[in-house]
């Protein structure tokens, strides 16, 4: 009887699962690879997309810098345009106070120019302005009035002023004086006035229901044996403003 020798060799399975591994893994690189394959066909690659994201991003990151900046400069526009609309408001309210201011130097310049008489002005008191203004009750008026003498006078003048309206009430004539046109304030029915060069007066008339005023007569009277009496008459012109 022959005997033979069993020999078993143990490197076959550990091969065979190597084999399996590197089979297994190429499997895994090919379907990959086909994936990969199939996304660049299909017009869609991870990493092009991954980049165009990326670029996506960095695009989104420049556009809010944008905005963020665009947004203060229109902050800016909006700070400088309300600044300049306060200055233009401010040279606009000083263009009519330069103006107001301009148009009372004016009229002052032609006060003083009446009181500076010429060397033929006769010397005396005189009524150097009158003027009628609107009350705050619906018959209450305000008057006012300027008087003055030449300059070439250095004595103070004293004296009164007597003041009267008149009108139609009920279809009549009528005079008023100082103290019917008092109110409910008891009022003199004169101004006392004393002065060397000019003096303003200022006195406040309530008519009665139903009169119509027509003309103002205004009278000066000052004080000394020497001096004359002064008389005007002023149309009832109320002004406005």
């Amino acid at each position: 009887m022959t005997r033979r020798n069993l020999i078993i060799n143990t490197r076959l399975p550990r091969i065979s699962r190597v084999a399996i591994a590197i089979g297994l893994v190429s499997s895994v690189v090919v379907v990959w690879l086909a994936y990969q394959l199939g996304q660049i066909q299909a017009g869609h690659n991870r990493f092009e997309a991954r980049a165009e994201y990326q670029s996506l991003q960095n695009q989104l990151a420049q556009v809010e810098t944008d905005n963020e900046e665009l947004s203060r400069k229109v902050a800016q526009l909006e700070m400088s345009i309300k600044i300049s609309s306060e200055a233009y408001k401010l040279v606009e309210g000083g263009q009519q106070d330069l103006q107001a201011t301009i148009l009372e130097q004016q009229e002052q310049l032609e006060f003083y120019k009446g009181i500076v008489s010429s060397p033929n002005q006769e010397a005396g008191i005189r009524i150097q302005g009158f003027e009628l203004l609107k009350g705050d009750a619906a018959t209450s008026y305000s008057v006012r009035l300027v008087l003055a003498q030449t300059l070439r006078s250095n004595r103070t003048i004293n004296g009164f002023v007597e003041m009267r309206v008149e009108g139609i009430r009920d279809g009549e004539p009528v005079s008023l004086n100082l103290a019917q046109m008092s109110g409910s304030e008891p009022l003199s029915n004169r101004l006392n006035f004393s002065f060397r060069y000019f003096q303003g007066l200022r006195t406040v008339l309530v008519l009665p229901d139903g009169f119509a005023p027509q003309r103002v007569i205004v009278k000066l009277t000052p004080k000394g044996r020497a001096a004359k009496a002064v008389e005007e008459t002023f149309d009832w012109n109320v002004r406005t403003s």
